[in-house]
Formats: C-alpha cells, structure tokens, sequence
C-alpha cells in the first residue's frame, strides 16, 4: 500500500492544501513551525479511522479555526494492484465516498470496507483510539514527539506483527502440553519462591526455618534461666559474707566518731578565720583614710600652680590686644583708595561693553537675513516635489500588480499548463476510419476528419452514420485530471479577475510601469528629505520665527560700510581690557575689605581672651585664698602622716591574724571533714543495699526451681533435631522445583529467540549503519524495545540519550514494517519530525537507513527543517 496524493479543506488550521505525485519510496514534505505538518498526519488518521458520523471532541477539533466550515479530506491511495479514493466529510453534513475502478461505496459501508482493507477495528462507542483501534498504523505513523519518549508504543500493532511472525516462524510456545507442564512447575516453584527469585513468605522452607528459629530462642532463653539461678545463688552467698564483716567489724559506729572529730577542728579554724578577716577589714578602713589625706594635699598643690599659670596668661593677653589696635587705622586709609579705584573702572567697563555690543547685533541680523533667504528656497523646491509625488500617485491607481501577485499568475498558469500536459498524457486518443460513403460527427454537429487522432478528456458522445451513436468516458485518472485542469483553468481566471488583467503579459506590463513608478517615488521622497530633514512644517515654524526676529531688531545705521574683521577684532579688545581692569580693582577691594573684617574678628577674640584670663586669674586666687583660710598646707602634711602610722599598726595585726591561720592548716580540715561525711554516708548505704539485695535474691530463688528449667532445655533439644531433618528434605525439594523452572523457561527463551529472528533479521541492516556491531533487545511478549547492546555492555534503552533512543527506535519501526508487509498487511510509514535530536554526522547515516528502507517500503517524512534532507535525494513538497 503507498499513498498518492492528500488534498485537505477548511481542515482544523489548513483551509486549503493538496499535496500529489507522492513517490512508492521516500518522500519528503517540508514545513515551518505551525505550517501544518502535524495537521497532515492527524488527516490522515482522521479520513482512514475516524467514522465520518462520529461527533466526540476529537471530531470537533478537526473544525477550522474561528469559524463554521465542513472539514474535508481527499486522499488516493493503492493497495495491492487496486487504485482507490477516498473522500470523507465531518461535522455539517457529513459524508463519506470510496471508488475504485468498476466499483464504489458511500456511507457507513465506507466504513466496514476500510476496517476490513486495512485490518482495524471501529470503537464501539466513544472516538477512535491511536493505541487499541488502529491497528498498525499506530506502530508505523509516528506523531511528533513520539520517536524518542519511551519506545515504540505498539499496542494492538503487537496483534498483526504477532500474525505476521506466527505465518513466518510458527507456534513457538510447544502447545498445550508445553504450556501446561511450564505452568505446573511455575505452581511448584512459586510454592517456595516469589518471581524474582527470593523464598517466598509462605514457603514451607521459610515456615520450617521460623519454626527452627523459634525452638532455638526458646532453647536459649531456658538455658540462660537456668545459668542465671547458678549465678544468683554464687551472688548471695557473697553478699551474705560481705554484710557479716561490716557488722563484725562495727564500721558505722566508728565512721560516726571521726565524722565528730573532724567536725570540731573545723569549728576551731572558722573562729581563726573570722578574727582574720576582722583586722582586713580594719586595715582597708585605715588605707582608705590614707588615701584621703594623700589626695587633698595633691588638689593643694594643682591649685597653687594653676593660680600662678593663669596671673601670666592675663598679662600676655593684654599686651596683644594693644598691638592690634594700632594696626587697625593704617588699613582704613587703603580701603578709601581702592575704592576711588574701582568706580572708575566699572564706568569704562560699561563704555567698552555698549560699543561692542552695537557692533554684534549688526551682524548677528546680517546673518539672520541670510538664513531666512536660504530656507525659503528650501520650502519652495520642495512644494515642487510634492506636486510631482502627487501626479504619480494619482497614476497608481487600480489594483496593485507587483512581484508576488506576478509569481502567484505564473505558478497558477504552470499548474494548468501541468494539468493540461497530464490530461493529454492519460486521455485516450480515437482514430476513426469510416467507410468511403459514411461520416462521423461530434455532440455539436460537426464533422471529425477520418484519420485524424481525435484526443477525448471528458465524457463526449459521436454520431457514426449508418450505426448510430458512441459514448466514450475515459476511466482510470482521467476524470480527476480533467477535474485538475477545469479546476486550474478557473483559478487562473478568477485570479486574473481579480487583478483586472486580460493576460498574463498584460500584468506583468502593468507591473513592470508600477515598479518604475515605485523607484521614481522612492528618489523624489529621498530628494524632499534631503531638502527639509527636519520636515516642512519644521521648516515653516524656523522661517517665521527668523521673519519675528528680523522684524523686532533694530534697524542697521544707513550710512557707513558694514564692521570689519578688524573693527570687531578691536571692540573686543577694549571690552575684554575694560572688564580685566574692573576685575582687578574689584578684587583688590574685596581682598581689603577681608582683611578689614578679619581684623575686626582678631580684636574681637583678643578682647574676649584678655577678658577671660584676667576672670580666670582671679577666680583662681579667690579659690587658693578660701582653701587656705579653711585649713593650711602644713597643717594637710600632718594629717597624711598620721594616717600612714595608723595603716602600719592595722597591718601588723592582718599579718598576726594569718600566721595563726595558717597553723591549723584550714583546707586540710575541710577536706577532711567532706572526707568523713561521705565515708558514714557511703557505708550506711553499702550496709542497707546488701541487706536488701540478700532479701531480694532469697525471694527470686524459691519462686525458681532448677529441676523444671532442665526438662525443658531436654525436650527443645529434641524438637530441634526432628526439625533439622525436615528443613534438609524441603531445601532439596526447594531447589529441585527452582532448577525445574529455570530449565523450562531457558528453553522457552531459547525458542522465543527464534520467535524474534525475523525482526532482528530486518533489523541488523538498519543497526549497522547507525551503531555498527550493535545489537537490539526485544520484550519476548510486549515486542518492545528492552535494550542495546554495544561493545559487549548492555544498556537500558530507556537510559540512552534522546538521540540514540530516537534512531533506534526508528530503525525499529522499520524493520517491524518489513514483516508486516512480508505477513500481508498494509503498511507505509510516516515520521512526523522523528529525528530532531540526531546531530549531523549520525542523520547521514539515518539517511543511508531511509533509502535503504525506500527500495520496498512507502516512507513520508514532515520536518521543519528542510536543510537536515535536502541531501536526501527524495522529492520534496512544501506547505
């Protein structure tokens, strides 16, 4: 089976789209992102699976975009030596026609037809489904996305490759005696294992090894009872003992009389202790008294120092003050002066500046006049260009004819000229030789030459006198391609009609004088913006504002030549002299009168100081004269060396008090005493624990007997060996059923190789020239993609990269179509963007694969990038 030719209208985003002339082989059909590539394919689907009375949602999205049309599809397909088409509409008033040479269906018989020529099945409600109802056409049309995902989503495909297999290799699985004897020894293995080979919960070995496990902890446990009575009785015979030789031995009453004796050599140290901390604390009060007369006579002597330091600051001060005075009135005298000076520069400043500016306002309107005349002219060339502009546009009136209006004539003129040439080719051609007394005559009348070919392209009756009348239709393609041509015919017409041309030439005349119209307007727009670049109303604004200024200057004098280079070289000589010689003078005074205000500044501070060290001075001596009055130095030096006598005697005492101290040696006595507490407390507890430990074991050991805990280690050893026996028995009939099970299933695999052979067989060709020396693995019963094997390393096909999933798995689907088509069923693969993520270097060797594959199968490819197949060699068609 190979596809002919796909036309669709008002289908989901295409409204219109025809497609022809497919090859048997590889073909090629290129569109940008949104073109409709993947449009096509779910046509396809739509027009082979899809009931055309269907109404689900996946009907509905079949309807054009943003408005209500009738989706149509028409495709041409062969299918063995038969030449079919196919038409089916949906949604409005749905329809559905197949034909075929000497036959033809409509309706829902189209239906049953379809499923019965392609080998699917119709849901029996609900919308058609890619992976249960269309058989294998979901293996071998591939939508985009899907090549690299997962696999080779096979689905009810795995029915007809399964049939396809079975025709080529047989029955693989050895009957029903074979099936039966692998299930027998699965039910006996499961009985001990689970299926990936672990002993199974409910196993009899498991059971027997709880069982066996259980006795043991049981055995363990007595026999610790009974070592752990031995023990006890060993422990109370020792604590018995030890208790006695406390009591003989009277260690509590002793303990108590040296707790007593500790304890009073500890009260004798804390009364040492106390008298010594008394004298520290009489020596502190005694320093500090020290302390204090020591500094009020160190304050004494700072403010006898400071008294006289400040009596000369004042004497100082007053001297500069009268300094500065003096050279106060020699600075009043210059100010004057200087002041004198810079009115008479501002007045020849102000001269000089009035000169030369009369002299630039003349030329400044000099200039001004010259503008205003260069851009009326602009203004004026360009009001011509205008006028120009407008005459040619006024001639572009009509339908626009350009380039691609030209180019959409001539391909709709190709198309019908191919039309016309097909026509020719498949109409058949009549000869027609009457008798010398008989003639023929066509449907209007008129006479046919004898002898003449006579080609017919539609249905066209002859009179033949003396036998009556002939009808001929052509059959085959005829009919359609007399359609094709009336079709083209027309829309070469209607587009012509639109354009209002009578021919072709007359449009590509018309085109040719609007292309020249085109490049004379382009020069005149460039031509005006170059004149006025910042546009004519710009331009008008400018020349009025320049109209104002000229209008509100000053008249030039009448009489005399206009300044020269030199009369204004010289006037700004004068202004630039008079306004350095003002500068100077200003700066001069200002620089004075600074100085003035930072004289004032110096007497003010020097008033200020004097003032304040003269109020120091005499605060300072009224300070010394109270201190003074209150008690007198000499009288301060007595009272610190009183206090120094009184902090020795204080010091002798402290020094006594710590000798006395340190003979009772008071850590030793603390530590003593702790000693003794813990050594009375630590014996009353030892002595009360191992009376209650000995009363305690004496209860635990007549509740305990020894005699039952010996019968019962006796009977678990027993137990124990009938048990070890058992579990030997099962663990050999557990390995035997395993090792039965494993040898079924090795011979069941090895026939399943042979079950895959003809896939690997198509495959290896493909394989090798991607991925020589590799090597797929299939699924024995879901006939997917398992793993890849490369340089002895298998791996997982799901850990490949996008790449080398998607090559794989399109060499795949190949080889499966090989077989397909080897068991009878129809088969054309269709590979929507199936290699987008194969780099450079490995997409010419899938090239090598596709034409390899082309030689017996139909193969389409839709891509997006049309640069990865131009080199294919395949005929391309684009959207």
């Amino acid at each position: 089976m190979y596809l002919r030719s796909l036309k669709l209208t008002d289908f989901a985003g295409i409204s219109s789209a025809e497609l022809t002339l497919f090859e048997p082989g590889l073909n090629v059909i290129v569109g940008d992102n949104e073109a409709g590539k993947s449009t096509l394919l779910t046509a396809l689907r739509a027009v082979f699976f899809q009931r055309h009375r269907a109404t689900g949602e996946a009907v509905k999205a079949l309807a054009p975009y943003q408005r209500q049309a009738r989706p149509e599809i028409h495709v041409d397909f062969k299918l063995a030596d038969t030449v079919y088409s196919l038409r089916k509409a949906f949604l409005q008033r749905p329809e559905a026609e197949l034909t075929w040479p000497g036959g033809s269906l409509t309706g829902d018989a189209v239906e049953e037809r379809l499923a019965e020529l392609f080998r699917f099945a119709h849901p029996g409600r609900g919308e058609s489904k890619l992976d249960s109802h269309q058989g294998a056409f979901g293996l071998l049309w591939v939508e985009q996305g899907r090549s690299n995902t997962g696999g080779l989503d096979i689905g009810v495909g795995k029915d007809a490759v399964t049939a396809s297999l079975e025709g080529e290799v047989g029955q693989i699985l050895g009957g029903e005696r074979g099936r039966a004897m692998i299930g027998a020894a699965k039910t006996l293995h499961d009985r001990f294992f689970t299926d990936t080979g672990r002993v199974a919960q409910a196993s009899p070995v498991r059971q027997a090894e709880q069982l066996m496990e259980d006795l043991r902890r049981e055995l363990a446990t007595k026999t610790a009872a009974r070592a752990d009575f031995e023990e006890k009785l060993q422990r109370l015979d020792a604590r018995r003992a030890t208790l006695r030789s406390y009591e003989r031995d009277d260690a509590v009453a002793k303990a108590e009389a040296a707790l007593d004796a500790a304890e009073e050599r500890a009260r004798q140290a804390a009364g040492l202790e106390g008298a010594a901390r008394e004298a520290e604390r009489e020596l502190q009060h005694s320093l500090a008294r020290r302390d204090g007369a020591a500094e009020r006579l160190r304050h004494r002597d700072h403010l006898t120092a400071a008294a006289a330091t400040a009596r000369q600051a004042a004497e100082a001060a007053a001297a500069a003050l009268l300094d500065i005075h003096k050279a106060r009135d020699g600075e009043r005298a210059a100010i004057v002066a200087a002041e004198a000076e810079r009115a008479a520069a501002k007045l020849a400043a102000e001269a000089a500046e009035a000169a030369d500016d009369a002299l630039r306002l003349g030329i400044e309107r000099a200039r001004i006049a010259t503008e205003a005349e260069r851009l009326d002219r602009r203004l004026r060339e360009a009001r011509e260009i205008e006028t120009r502009l407008a005459a040619l546009q006024a001639e572009s009136a009509g339908p626009a004819i350009d380039a691609a209006a030209i180019k959409a004539l001539e391909a709709a003129e190709r198309k019908c000229r191919d039309a016309a040439i097909r026509l020719s080719v498949t109409a058949p051609v009549l000869i027609f030789a009457p008798s010398a007394d008989r003639s023929v005559r066509g449907a209007d009348g008129a006479a046919i030459a004898a002898g003449a070919p006579y080609r017919v392209t539609g249905r066209e009756s002859f009179e033949l006198d003396g036998f009556g009348s002939l009808t001929v239709e052509p059959g085959g393609d005829a009919a359609m391609l007399r359609r094709e041509c009336d079709a083209a015919e027309a829309a070469l017409a209607a587009l012509l009609g639109r354009l209002g041309a009578v021919s072709i030439e007359e449009s590509r005349a018309r085109a040719s004088a609007a292309e020249n119209r085109r490049i004379e307007t382009a020069t005149l727009k460039a031509q005006a913006a170059a004149l006025l670049p910042e546009g004519r109303a710009a331009a008008e604004a400018a020349l009025a504002e320049l109209a104002t200024t000229l209008a509100s200057s000053p008249a030039p004098a009448p009489d005399g030549p206009p300044p020269s280079p030199a009369d204004q070289a010289a006037a700004r000589a004068a202004r630039n002299a008079a306004r350095t010689r003002l500068e100077t003078a200003t700066a001069t005074l200002e620089r004075m009168r600074r100085a003035a205000s930072d004289g004032l500044s110096t007497i003010a501070r020097a008033e200020a100081d004097d003032a304040h060290r003269r109020a120091e001075a005499e605060r300072l001596r009224r300070e010394l004269g109270e201190a003074e009055a209150v008690r007198p130095r000499p009288a301060l030096a007595e009272d610190l060396a009183a206090a120094e006598l009184d902090r020795a005697a204080k010091a002798a005492v402290v020094e006594r008090r710590q000798r006395d101290l340190a003979a009772v040696e008071p850590e030793t006595v603390r530590l003593t005493l702790e000693a003794r507490r813990r050594a009375l407390a630590e014996i009353r507890r030892t002595v009360a624990a191992l009376k209650e430990e000995t009363l305690r074991l004496e209860g635990e050991l007549e509740a305990t007997g020894a005699t039952a805990l010996g019968e019962d280690v006796s009977r678990l050893e027993g137990e124990i060996g009938a048990g070890e026996a058992r579990l030997a028995r099962l663990r050999i009939e557990a390995a035997a059923a395993a090792m039965l099970h494993a040898t079924l299933i090795a011979a069941q695999r090895e026939a399943r190789e042979h079950w895959l052979g003809p896939i690997k067989t198509q495959v290896t060709p493909y394989l090798k020239l991607i991925h020589p020396g590799a090597v797929i693995e299939l699924d024995d019963s879901t006939l997917e993609i398992r793993s890849l094997h490369r340089a002895g390393i298998e791996e997982d096909f799901k850990r490949l990269s996008a790449g080398a999933r998607e090559q794989v798995a399109v060499v795949t689907r190949l080889a499966l179509a090989q077989v397909l088509k080897k068991g009878g069923h129809p088969t054309a693969v269709i590979l929507d963007d199936a290699l987008v993520n194969t780099d450079e270097k490995r997409l010419e060797r899938m090239h090598l694969v596709l034409r390899k594959a082309s030689e017996t199968l139909q193969i389409i490819v839709l891509t997006c990038r049309e640069r990865d197949f131009r080199d294919l060699g395949a005929p391309i068609q684009r959207l």
